[in-house]
């Protein structure tokens, strides 16, 4: 608290008032957030912003009425206006009493509550020489490793979030979390063909991750793309075994089944799954977690913003559906404990029901035992932008780039396609599980009711029976 310089004996008196003007429950959610971009562009020139936001949110509950409230100034004066307003916006309209109480959590505290993720420099000038320095490196090796490549740009970000949450349940926890992305982009031109393809990476860590050896990486995967996209072709379309590969098919994992968990809409009745907890959904081999605490990984925290600890949930065991994702008001209507699931994009929003890393555990067979199934097929491993119907689960993903199968081996190249399905279905069809788990580093932002959150979301490579090609 002393880093938002206000006294805890402060918040404890606002909390008191949102509870003696009729609310079962309040919370204070304190953030300070800065964030510097650098920009490197074909021409050479660079563009840097920087952002800071400070504020705090007040949340009151009163039966099945939420008040929510905001200030940009953090002060015992500012506050208590606040929980006054959100205490009127709570009880503004008519309310339903409530059965359940509100649980403090009950398992297990992380080992530190004062938590740094592996901060090594702060956003300053000094960090943004080092940016500057490190993209232009990027960028002249990977001009000088292809003559053809005609034009590269790269961006890198580093932001950190300090947060403070305090409520009505006696909580009190605070975290930094910081985070780092960046991103390299190249054009190549080929006997009149152009292509463009590019590769990136994030982590909850510092500007420390962009050493040397990320920076080979980086490149090393830019090339790949770009010399697979001048070979590759589309395929026809049709119904077809599929084979998603490892990694970055955790987006179809995310995007058209994790929604359908986010017990939001399992309370409200709008997930396919409102009726299917403890059911069997899928085959036996798989087992699906949504967890708040692997290292370095974007969408981890040690504590969700509502102040719950971010323990790892097992979502789908064994084919059996064991666990939705709660926040403190999901889990108050199902009398459970939350599972730390409820997060916001900052202080000016409440939290929601949402996912932090997702990804599918790995199985017993190997890829190649996959692929070696299929008659004929593709195998997908690259994907772009999708729409998905969160309700029912029906998607389409944009796949940038993934093979034929034929006779079960890996042939052609190919590149935009669509894949066509319903999330839910696709789950049910999942045939095989490989053991090469893996989740993928990229920068997953995950939307939902208008909010922003980083997430990350990976899985093995799996053979679903059949998908649509498109």
């Amino acid at each position: 608290m002393q880093y938002f310089q206000i006294a805890e004996a402060d918040l404890q008196k606002v909390l008191n008032e949102g509870m003696s003007l009729g609310a079962d429950y309040v919370d204070i959610y304190l953030e300070h957030s800065s964030a510097t971009q650098v920009t490197l562009i074909p021409t050479g020139e660079n563009r840097a912003s920087q952002n800071i936001d400070f504020g705090a949110g007040v949340r009151v509950i009163v039966g099945e009425k939420t008040g929510y409230a905001y200030t940009e100034q953090i002060t015992p004066e500012s506050l208590m206006q606040a929980v006054r307003q959100a205490a009127k916006i709570g009880q503004s309209a008519q309310n339903v009493s409530v059965a359940g109480a509100f649980r403090q959590f009950s398992g297990p505290m992380p080992s530190a509550i004062y938590t740094n993720h592996g901060l090594a420099f702060q956003p300053d000038g000094s960090s943004i020489a080092h940016i500057v320095q490190y993209l232009h490196g990027m960028r002249e090796m990977l001009l000088s490793a292809d003559a053809r490549i005609v034009n590269v740009s790269a961006v890198a970000r580093n932001r950190v979030k300090r947060v403070a949450i305090v409520n009505s349940l006696g909580t009190v926890c605070e975290e930094e979390r910081p985070m780092t992305d960046v991103t390299v982009n190249a054009v190549i031109r080929h006997e009149g063909q152009t292509e463009s393809a590019g590769s990136s990476r994030c982590y909850r860590r510092g500007l420390e991750m962009l050493d040397e050896k990320l920076c080979k990486e980086l490149i090393n995967s830019a090339l790949q793309k770009l010399h697979f996209a001048l070979e590759a072709t589309q395929p026809k379309g049709g119904e077809m075994p599929v084979v998603m590969g490892a990694g970055a098919s955790g987006i179809l994992l995310h995007e058209a089944i994790g929604h359908a968990f986010e017990a939001d809409f399992i309370r409200r009745g709008e997930s396919i799954f409102t009726d299917s907890l403890g059911k069997k959904i899928c085959d036996s081999a798989i087992t699906v977690v949504d967890d708040g605490l692997l290292p370095d990984s974007r969408g981890s925290i040690h504590f969700d913003d509502e102040g719950v600890p971010g323990q790892c949930t097992e979502i789908v065991t064994d084919g059996v559906l064991t666990s939705f994702l709660h926040d403190r008001i999901s889990a108050r209507h199902f009398n459970i404990e939350p599972t730390g699931n409820g997060r916001r994009e900052n202080f000016r929003s409440m939290p929601l029901p949402r996912m932090r890393s997702t990804y599918m555990r790995g199985g017993q067979c190997t890829e190649a035992d996959i692929i070696a199934e299929v008659k004929s097929g593709i195998f997908v491993t690259d994907f772009t932008n999708g729409q998905v119907q969160i309700g029912a689960g029906d998607y389409s993903f944009f796949v940038k780039a993934g093979y034929l199968i034929e006779n079960g081996h890996l042939t052609q190249p190919v590149k935009d396609v669509n894949i066509i399905g319903n999330g839910p279905q696709t789950l049910a069809d999942i045939r095989a599980v490989a053991n090469n788990p893996r989740l993928e580093p990229l920068s997953w932002v995950c939307g939902k009711e208008g909010q922003s959150c980083p997430v990350s979301c990976g899985m093995p490579s799996v053979l679903v029976e059949k998908l649509t090609v498109g």
